[in-house]
């Protein structure tokens, strides 16, 4: 009995901690702007459910996976305690705030898994239970998006960019942030909004997906844009080629309303291309192309004259020193001298050279466990910003396997069921969740701030579960079969 109280209270407390996501976050925005401190609610709120949510791994449920999930964590923990306290003897500068920092922001992800995961397995009605969860991210989304335009229409949204291209972030701290979420979390919106869309008087629930998609092209970032792009695409083709199934086995499909959902996911493309045109994200793309074009030009000519110039840094947006001043000390380093790579990856490959040359001096016992915060650092401390390679020379060879191990698994799992059964696994439903996973992870490879950002992976943790548990009721129908 208690259990089954400790996992409705769990479950209750993660629906809430859900919709106030974005709540968390525009106070955070307030506070940092009045008060310029780091410790802000949105941290102090998060920690404290990270804590919760490690309570309900222990001691809250009695999951069959419960002993796998904690013995992750355990080796986990041992390896990255081992990374810490070898670091702290052996780095020429060692910042405990940020190496810790780093480390909570890192750990707060396989801990979220963890506990949804068994939250999942625990569960007697898992499709209620997923579609409140898609529910109460859908309503986060629409608070993102009702407060991205009262922001705008009063005058006090802040800019996603400081120069040479516009957007607007409303009352949030990070354009990139808000657009890795709005990447991650739109397709799980577009499920819940199909579900609940079987017939035409209700088409009031693509309100939020539309008003999302709106806030995805003002915002100005290429992310969030791509993403919804990408999304509507897929969804239209899926339910194409399911429609033309459908009639070729002549079979109905009346529970699944799939002709209402073709129709609906057609226009709402159209309406999006249709708006793309006049939206700042438009205008941001047209100038990378046009800025790639003209650096290809300048580089087939001054290969012509037998010269080379390091191009400036044209965004460089971190949270860390260095910045463009770093980029340009570091420029000769860059493994591949590219002007059009350098742009579309706004200096990242420059950085990468600077700590692959570290972690090439690193001892084996770093390079097994990782350079900590920043690699070896002694004058430039600059993150790469692509999670992978940041986890990777921060966490080493074990801590990044460790931490690549359930997008291992899904992957591994989706491809055994891929050939057992794919006509099940690959359901509309289930291809929107596994783009929802396959852009957090391509956001995480290319942009960071995915991984080691708690307001972003949150949403990437719940997609991978979903997956998960609907891949595990699958394989576990088949064998039974």
């Amino acid at each position: 009995m208690s259990k089954r109280i400790n996992r409705e209270l769990f479950e209750k407390l993660l629906l809430i901690f859900i919709m106030i996501q974005p709540i968390l976050d525009i106070l955070t925005y307030f506070s940092m702007q009045t008060l310029n401190t780091s410790i802000t609610i949105g941290i102090i709120v998060r920690v404290l459910f990270m804590i919760v949510s490690l309570w309900f791994i222990f001691f809250g449920n009695h999951s069959r996976l419960k002993k796998y999930v904690i013995t992750y964590l355990v080796a986990l923990a041992a390896v990255l305690s081992i990374g810490l306290v070898y670091n702290f003897f052996t780095k020429p500068i060692f910042d405990p705030f940020l190496e810790l920092q780093f480390l909570a922001k890192t750990v707060y992800f396989p801990i979220m898994l963890g506990a949804y995961l068994l939250l999942f397995t625990t569960l007697d009605k898992t499709l209620v239970v997923r579609m409140r969860i898609m529910k109460a991210i859908t309503i986060a989304m629409l608070i993102i998006a009702v407060t991205m335009f009262m922001a705008i229409l009063t005058g006090t949204s802040s800019e996603t960019y400081e120069w040479n291209k516009f957007g607007f972030k409303g009352w949030f701290n990070s354009g990139n942030e808000i657009g890795s979420i709005i990447a991650i979390a739109f397709p799980l919106v577009y499920i819940y909004t199909l579900q609940k869309v079987d017939q035409l008087k209700k088409l009031y629930y693509f309100i939020p997906m539309v008003l999302i998609a709106l806030v995805s092209i003002l915002l100005g970032t290429k992310v969030g844009f791509f993403a919804v792009l990408g999304a509507a695409i897929i969804v239209f083709v899926s339910y194409v080629i399911y429609w033309l199934i459908s009639k070729l086995k002549k079979t109905t499909q009346k529970e699944e309303h799939v002709p209402l959902k073709l129709l609906t996911s057609f226009i709402f493309l159209v309406l999006f291309l249709i708006a793309t045109p006049f939206s700042p994200t438009f205008s941001n793309v047209s100038g990378d192309v046009g800025q790639i074009n003209e650096q290809r030009d300048s580089a087939q000519e001054e290969s012509g004259d037998g010269s080379s110039e390091v191009p400036e840094d044209e965004e460089g947006e971190g949270n860390t020193k260095g910045g463009d001043d770093a980029a340009a000390e570091l420029g000769e380093q860059a493994l591949i001298e590219s002007p059009i790579l350098k742009i579309i990856l706004s200096s990242r490959n420059i950085y990468f050279a600077h700590i692959y040359d570290m972690y090439e001096e690193a001892d084996l016992i770093q390079k097994t466990f990782g350079m900590g915060y920043a690699g070896n650092y002694e004058d430039i401390r600059k993150l790469i910003e692509m999670d992978f390679f940041d986890l990777f020379f921060y966490f080493g060879i074990l801590g990044i396997i460790l931490i690549s191990l359930p997008f291992l698994l899904i992957a591994g799992l989706f491809l055994k069921l891929l050939f057992q059964a794919p006509g099940d696994i690959l359901h509309p439903q289930n291809i929107l969740i596994l783009l929802s996973i396959g852009f957090g992870a391509g956001i995480a490879f290319l942009a960071g701030h995915v991984l080691y950002a708690p307001a972003v992976s949150i949403y990437l943790a719940i997609s991978i579960v979903l997956l998960l548990a609907n891949m595990l009721n699958l394989n576990k129908r088949l064998r039974n079969n």
